[in-house]
């Protein structure tokens, strides 16, 4: 597991908080996109780039900043969100001397972070972003994110009658569990640094666990329908 120590106390950070705070409680986010979720992200950041020898304060900067512009997961622009977050975090690193020798640098990894856009990191700061955000997605955390995300949706837990997709279209949109083949199983195997790959492999399993428990007590109880299949099976 990773070792979390305190954040720095650079001179932008408290300010950067307070916007943070103020703004992200006006938007109505979900759970899965709030403050918390940004303080996490700029903590895994730390460790991942003092870990793997990347620019800290960049990323910390990048990572408090990577979600800045807000859309909900079924909004037909979220996947520009990222775009977005990285123009307005250019702006306001600029207008900080302090900050504004990174401000290029912070914008750039943030473009490149979303596991929607599907673009490629071009600078080691921005695969530490891409690793430290994608944390989040899995373990325990990611569980909660995961069924946060879809209740805010308006998702259902699982399809009722066919729960792990054998004989339907996957649909994340719908029913949280399809997230987990989707798309959580498959990040594991898109880490780009070694202390990510490191700590994404042990949350992986606890996502396996979760999955296992799960068909385990379908099976037992029965009424929403048949069991899935173990849950390796499931890593569509």
């Amino acid at each position: 597991m990773l070792d979390c120590p305190s954040l720095p106390p650079w001179p932008w950070l408290d300010p950067l908080r307070a916007h943070l705070a103020e703004r992200f409680a006006a938007e109505a986010r979900d759970g899965a996109h709030d403050l918390s979720h940004a303080l996490r992200v700029a903590r895994n950041a730390w460790m991942l780039a003092q870990a793997e020898g990347a620019e800290g304060e960049t990323c910390v900067a990048a990572a408090l900043l990577h979600d800045l512009v807000y859309r909900p997961k079924n909004h037909p622009e979220s996947s520009r969100t990222a775009l977005w977050s990285a123009e307005e975090a250019r702006a306001w690193c600029a207008a900080r001397p302090e900050l504004a020798p990174r401000a290029e640098a912070v914008a750039e990894a943030i473009r490149t972070h979303s596991f929607s856009a599907g673009l490629e990191p071009t600078t080691r700061e921005g695969e530490v972003l891409q690793d430290a955000d994608r944390l989040e997605a899995l373990g325990a955390i990611g569980l909660a994110r995961c069924f946060a995300t879809g209740g805010a949706m308006g998702a259902g837990l699982w399809h009722p009658g066919d729960p792990w997709g054998e004989a339907r279209p996957l649909d994340d949109k719908a029913w949280s569990l399809d997230h987990f083949p989707c798309k959580l199983l498959k990040l594991r195997d898109t880490f780009r640094t070694g202390a990510g790959r490191r700590e994404a492999a042990r949350r992986h399993e606890v996502l396996e666990a979760f999955l296992e428990a799960l068909r385990q007590e379908l099976s037992a109880s029965g009424p929403d329908g048949p069991a899935g299949p173990p849950c390796g099976c499931g890593s569509r």
